[in-house]
């Protein structure tokens, strides 16, 4: 790891670009005064003096016993220990007022019955996955998507199946068309034997299918724009929109391909078989993926 990567790295366990350079700094030297520290990073020595006597209150150096005085660091797994304990304690803290306020702040929503359509440009894998996440959680009666291999790989990747579950318990439609590939057969059969719970959670299979595509409640859809074989030069880019006229646009196409797209098995397709002395039959491979 090269010198101001390793800066960098240290400096997010609650430290900034200065202090990680001390810290370093002692680490390298196990003991030094605040004049040599100075030197060694090049910190003016007043401001070094400053520098040191906070990271001694919060516990990242300690003061030796002796004239002049030096500076030790504390062990790196304590200093990091130390700063998970801390962030994990805020983000309980956090979950807990999150909470508090979603319950909350939805009494002084003001209603607008003439509410003009609205509508949202993502940019970037994350932002657009966790929107998605967003829109599977508003979900009640009915989501519909189309995906590619890639896609569907990513959306495992993103967690959003896991809001599935959800929407089908409390009697509501899954609809998924998925681009026909080898890379994701496992996936699709996994999902095969979970929708057996849930009879209306359907996949469907269609080759080539580059469309991105996911519709929630006939009320709200999300449209990726970039081609995704040129995503590893360009950034993600989808729109989110709640214009009823597209929605039902886009709802339209997708029963269009729905009706068009065969159905998921877990059984692979029959092979023909050539028979000795000709002929031909249909045999069906009983092993399960």
């Amino acid at each position: 790891m090269e010198y101001e990567e390793l800066v960098g790295s240290v400096a997010r366990f609650g430290l900034s670009d200065r202090e990680a350079r001390l810290y370093l700094a002692l680490l390298r030297k196990g003991r030094a005064t605040a004049r040599e520290l100075a030197h060694e990073t090049g910190l003016d020595r007043v401001l070094g003096y400053r520098m040191l006597d906070a990271l001694r209150i919060r516990g990242v150096v300690e003061v030796t016993a002796e004239r002049p005085r030096k500076y030790a660091a504390v062990p790196p797994r304590a200093l990091f220990e130390r700063s998970l304990r801390e962030r994990a304690t805020l983000l309980q803290q956090d979950e807990v007022l999150a909470t508090t306020l979603a319950e909350s702040l939805p009494t002084l929503v003001r209603e607008v019955d003439d509410a003009a359509p609205k509508f949202q440009v993502l940019q970037g894998t994350p932002t657009i996955f966790a929107y998605l996440r967003e829109m599977l959680r508003r979900g009640q009666e009915e989501v519909c998507a189309m995906v590619t291999h890639r896609a569907l790989r990513g959306s495992v990747d993103y967690g959003l199946p896991v809001e599935l579950p959800r929407l089908l318990k409390g009697g509501g439609r899954f609809r998924l068309v998925v681009e026909s590939d080898p890379r994701v057969r496992r996936l699709v059969d996994r999902f095969a034997r979970i929708s057996r719970r849930y009879p209306l959670a359907e996949l469907r299979q269609l080759s080539p299918q580059p469309t991105r595509l996911t519709i929630v409640d006939r009320a709200e859809a999300m449209l990726f724009l970039v081609p995704e074989a040129r995503s590893g030069q360009l950034e993600e880019l989808a729109v989110w929109t709640d214009n009823p006229a597209f929605v039902l646009g886009q709802l339209h196409y997708f029963n269009v391909v729905w009706d068009g797209a065969g159905s998921a098995s877990l059984r692979p397709p029959p092979m023909a078989v050539v028979r000795p002395g000709g002929g031909a039959r249909v045999h069906r491979s009983s092993r399960k993926v």
